[in-house]
């Protein structure tokens, strides 16, 4: 008997094979039955499983249909012996290096040992066999089996460990650059948000500044007319003029307030307001586009004087809204009307139009934000009735949407708590006592330090009316020295100063007139939160934000 290692070798990678696809049985193939149950008692002890093949063609047929760890194989069959049943296993890919140890009762043939090893056998076996010698044997290959089963198993855990080791390194390595990816974002949104807020100052402080002088001129305007007989229309100028710059300067103050801007939080400012002054306000502003579309406005008020107690340019703008929704979907030339009424502890504004109507699966989402059913026929974001909703519910009111259909119109109620006079609001019932105050004061003598020509000219032209003495300087340097030597009760200095600017202006007149009861006033387009206290750490003792009110001003003389 002759063992070659290199086909040992070859039948440990079939063993492999076969331990992966899960078989470890043994094949017995013999035309002899006795043979095969010699053979089982002889491999008893092993603990293998045996399976029986009483020919070639047999056993073909099981190898079809599974995998052997060795296969027990006689040479001398009828119809086709060991050798050819040999060949037909080593051409199946499958089974090509299954090992195969010959078995036959003849003599033993050299030539017939080479050919059994050109086929692929591991061993060649003589009958009558030795049961201990065939168990030695095939124990080779069990325990062959055994091992490569563990090397298998031992490969699949390293294989397993390998995989989640390499999960767990994606996994970090993914969780690593997720992390310094968010960190580039919120850096990138800190830096936007930088510049933002930049911008945001700056477009402040060139919006806010024309409106101060506006401002300061129409308080001029108002005085003048006052005193002389002017016609009506002139006065009608006045007062939308008027009305138009305070609007305007309150959309500048929420486009600008960075708090706002990012919450989505809308401060009220309220006060006693007459309805009848919110109309007249929205018919003002909407007038241009119900004119543009030849539609008629009906006006419905009652005789008395309702007040609501309520942000005025919030609720105007309610109006508005409301206004100009049933201008832009009215077809031209339909019919608008604005009723107000009282109704028990309410009073209803009520806005009807004739134009396209409302869908009733509409109705329900028409003060959802960005919900334009009827876009066709508007422009615009969607956003106004939106807007009219939650200002409305901000006023502890409720706004109602009702249509019949699409092509008849649709009418918007909004109802809001009446403001009586037994409870007037504290801040407006004190306005005339402060400027009450503002005015019996004498004559103060003030410093105005602005690079703004129109600012210079109109507000202290303003504050000579008043009965002020008042010097101007259109530079940080120029403004420093003009205090200085006049030493005046107020000084009201503008941030951005072209040479030095207000903080240090202040800073520098505080260290030179320590014993001078000095009121600094920062009056500048910068009006966020931290310019405030940065004015107030630069020695101001009040910050002002352009266009400053008649009120503000008059409040800020009284100390």
């Amino acid at each position: 008997m002759v063992l070659f290692p290199a086909r040992l070798r070859v039948s440990a990678r079939a063993l492999y094979m076969q331990v992966e696809s899960g078989q470890s049985d043994i094949l017995v193939v013999d035309d002899n039955p006795a043979n095969l149950v010699a053979v089982e008692a002889a491999l008893g002890e092993l603990g293998a499983k045996m399976v029986r093949a009483h020919s070639g063609s047999e056993a073909l047929k099981l190898l079809l249909s599974q995998d052997f760890a060795l296969i027990l194989l006689d040479v001398k069959m009828p119809t086709m012996d060991g050798f050819e049943t040999a060949r037909l296993i080593r051409a199946r890919r499958r089974s090509s290096h299954t090992p195969i140890i010959f078995v036959t009762a003849h003599s033993r043939d050299d030539r017939e040992v080479l050919a059994a090893y050109q086929l692929g056998a591991v061993d060649f076996l003589f009958k009558p066999i030795v049961p201990e010698v065939l168990r030695a044997k095939v124990s080779v290959f069990v325990e062959l089996q055994s091992r490569t089963a563990e090397v298998a198993r031992q490969a699949e855990l390293i294989r397993e460990h390998e995989r989640r080791e390499h999960e767990r390194s994606l996994s970090a390595e993914r969780s690593r650059w997720e992390a310094e990816a968010l960190h580039r974002q919120m850096e990138q949104l800190a830096e936007a948000d930088r510049r933002k807020d930049q911008f945001l100052a700056l477009l402040s402080h060139e919006l806010r500044n024309p409106l101060a002088p506006m401002m300061a001129g129409l308080e001029l305007l108002r005085a003048k007319f006052q005193s002389e007989h002017i016609g009506e229309e002139l006065r009608r100028t006045r007062d939308v003029l008027a009305k138009q710059t305070r609007h305007l300067t309150r959309l500048v103050d929420d486009l600008l307030d960075i708090s706002r801007i990012s919450s989505g939080k809308i401060e009220l400012r309220k006060t006693r307001v007459l309805v009848r002054e919110l109309v007249d306000q929205a018919v003002s502003i909407s007038q241009p586009l119900i004119d543009e579309r030849s539609h008629e406005l009906r006006l419905e008020q009652p005789l008395e004087s309702l007040c609501v107690h309520g942000d005025a340019v919030r609720l105007t703008q309610v109006l508005a809204n409301l206004l100009n929704n049933a201008a832009r979907y009215t077809p031209p030339q339909g019919k608008i009307v604005l009723r107000v009424q009282r109704s028990g502890p309410n009073v209803e504004l009520t806005v009807t139009d004739n134009g396209r109507g409302i869908s009733p699966d509409f109705l329900g989402k028409v003060f959802e934000a960005f919900s334009q059913e009827r876009a066709h026929a508007g422009s615009g974001l969607g956003l106004g009735l939106a807007v009219v909703h939650n200002l409305v519910q901000l006023h502890g009111g409720e706004v109602t949407a009702h249509s019949a259909g699409v092509g008849h119109g649709c009418e918007f109620k909004v109802r809001l708590p009446l403001q009586f006079d037994d409870t007037v609001s504290a801040g407006r019932a004190e306005q005339p006592l402060a400027a009450e105050k503002a005015d019996s004061r004498g004559p103060l003598s003030i410093v105005l330090i602005d690079d703004n020509e129109d600012i210079r000219d109109l507000l202290s032209s303003l504050l000579r009316s008043w009965g002020h003495r008042v010097e101007t300087a259109p530079d940080g340097e120029q403004g420093y020295l003009l205090t200085l030597r006049e030493k005046p009760d107020v000084a009201f200095v503008d941030i951005g100063l072209p040479d030095i600017d207000g903080y240090g202006v202040a800073q520098r007149l505080r260290s030179e007139l320590q014993s001078e009861p000095l009121r600094l006033i920062a009056m500048t387009g910068f009006g966020q939160a931290s310019d405030k206290r940065r004015a107030l750490e630069a020695g101001f003792d009040l910050h002002i934000v352009k266009p400053a009110s008649i009120e503000a001003l008059k409040q800020a003389l009284m100390f």
